[in-house]
């Protein structure tokens, strides 16, 4: 590697850092799954799988690096752009990731006035705040075209810091994948010290991916996805299970590689979002890009480096 091509990423993995302390609302990881429209469980196969599906890792490059600094759009009307950011690496069976967002975590139940006759409602409150998580994904066979993954993981938020784990399946036959993942599944919970309501709590969340490469196992020149949660989400907005669908086609013998995807809930009003994204080779490297329109509080964008082979 040129001294030219270590200092560009050397400043990328500064500007992943810096930005990660600013993430204040749930945003998007992963440049290519973010411009996929979040169809992503079922591909995989780069170091943000261990955010993903850390499973996935034994399908995809046998060595992956990610820097992605990125953002998301507040909801009012701000100006300013919210950050997320995450710093990726795998060498299966082992991945590692630092991974800034904003969070969405679920107070504990109280007692609202709902109507004119003073009928009360048992509600959770909602509450948007920044998380930061270390994360090794270790990975095993079962057969030849079963992976699990275990992702234990150390997450700070508000003024606490918590344990928490994820796990994964990927399933892989000739040209087709359907992976499995669960999140959060220690419950973690974090005191936000200013917001009065006590702990709040990151739900456990499962969603479910399927896809089809034309070229796989090896590189494919077209990607077809799709996800499902299987698990409710609660954000600020109301409650999301979200179905995702998107593309990925690479040209020029992979130097350009275009995508896109649209995905909404399946729970209250759609609140779609249509995304797409770009990558180029450049110096060893991808550049990678990728914009995601729709309400306020969709609306993100994302870029990052990425070196895999």
């Amino acid at each position: 590697m040129s001294p030219n091509s270590f200092n560009q990423s050397l400043f990328a993995v500064l500007v992943s850092l810096a930005c990660a302390a600013q993430a204040e609302a749930q945003s998007s990881l992963g440049v290519r799954a973010n411009g996929m429209g979040g169809a992503f469980v079922g591909v995989a196969d780069d170091a943000t799988a261990v955010y993903w599906n850390p499973a996935g890792l034994a399908t995809g490059s046998v060595v992956s690096l990610n820097l992605e600094p990125g953002g998301l759009e507040p909801a009012g009307g701000s100006e300013r752009m919210l950050k997320h950011a995450l710093i990726a690496f795998s060498l299966p069976p082992l991945g590692l990731a630092y991974y800034g967002q904003g969070s969405f975590g679920v107070g504990a139940p109280e007692a609202v006035v709902t109507d004119a006759q003073s009928r009360e409602e048992v509600r959770s409150s909602v509450h948007t705040f920044t998380t930061s998580t270390v994360a090794i994904s270790l990975l095993q066979s079962l057969t030849e075209h079963i992976v699990v993954s275990a992702t234990p993981k150390v997450v700070w938020g508000g003024d606490s810091v918590r344990p928490d784990v994820d796990a994964s399946a990927m399933v892989a036959a000739d040209r087709f994948r359907v992976g499995l993942v669960a999140r959060h599944l220690a419950s973690p919970s974090f005191d936000l010290g200013d917001t009065g309501d006590g702990e709040v709590e990151l739900e456990p969340h499962v969603r479910l991916g399927g896809g089809w490469g034309s070229g796989w196992p090896g590189y494919s020149r077209v990607v077809v996805a799709v996800d499902g949660d299987v698990t409710k989400r609660a954000t600020p907005s109301g409650e999301r299970r979200d179905v995702a669908a998107g593309v990925e086609t690479w040209w020029l013998v992979r130097r350009l590689g275009v995508r896109g995807g649209v995905r909404g809930s399946t729970v209250g009003d759609s609140r779609a979002v249509v995304s797409a994204g770009a990558s180029a080779l450049v110096a060893g490297f991808y550049v990678d890009g990728s914009f995601a329109g729709g309400q306020a509080d969709e609306r993100s964008w994302s870029l990052g480096l990425r070196y895999s082979f």
